[in-house]
């Protein structure tokens, strides 16, 4: 017996690390707009049991001014399994909202979307507190954690990521991998940010096909 190969089928999720100086400017600017009362409250939109959801897409080119959130959305693109016949036209942040979420609050499972089908969601670690004990030790920790819940599944396959948040850390995945948060228990503030970027596509020209006569 030899193994030739191995043949993916799933979804994949990009792991990427920002500066210190873009957590620390995002983190100033909603400071400042919770402080001052100046924040756009998103909560209408969104579908977290979160009270503290502020819509951040105006300024958060002001905050990314090296564009490292654009970058590693490129990155992304460019490393991910799509169909060849279509090449990318352009890309644009379609929404963006900081989360502060506090004990006891959640993110039910769900799935994002922006005004096109195609398209990639991100999670940005901004703050993390003590997440507070477990109700029990008979599974790993859960308290404020973020599970990917990727669209495959069956016998020697891993369906569910548990992801242990660190500030900087930055996913970026499909619109359509379904995602939830687990509440936890203590003071602090567990703040993420999560921004939907659009891929708009188009058909490519078709390759004619030439016969090499050497053959």
């Amino acid at each position: 017996m030899k193994h030739i190969k191995t043949l993916y089928f799933g979804q994949q999720v990009q792991l990427f690390t920002v500066s210190k100086g873009l957590v620390d400017r995002l983190n100033k600017k909603m400071d400042e707009q919770i402080t001052d009362k100046s924040f756009e409250d998103a909560r209408e939109s969104l579908s977290a049991k979160i009270t503290s959801e502020y819509r951040v897409r105006d300024w958060l080119a002001e905050a990314d001014k090296d564009r490292e959130l654009v970058e590693a959305v490129s990155t992304t693109y460019n490393q991910s399994l799509y169909e060849p016949s279509f090449k990318l036209d352009a890309f644009h942040i379609n929404d963006a909202w900081i989360n502060d979420q506090r004990e006891g609050e959640y993110q039910v499972m769900h799935r994002h979307s922006g005004l096109v089908e195609i398209g990639f969601t991100s999670v940005l670690f901004l703050k993390v507190p003590d997440f507070g004990k477990e109700y029990t030790n008979t599974a790993m920790p859960h308290n404020g954690r973020l599970t990917l819940a990727g669209n495959c599944g069956g016998q020697f396959s891993i369906k569910h990521h548990l992801i242990d948040p660190k500030v900087g850390d930055f996913y970026v995945f499909p619109y359509d991998l379904e995602h939830l948060v687990y509440p936890f228990r203590g003071p602090g503030v567990r703040r993420s940010m999560s921004v939907n970027f659009d891929m708009m596509a188009r058909k490519a020209p078709a390759v004619v096909y030439k016969k090499d006569d050497s053959i």
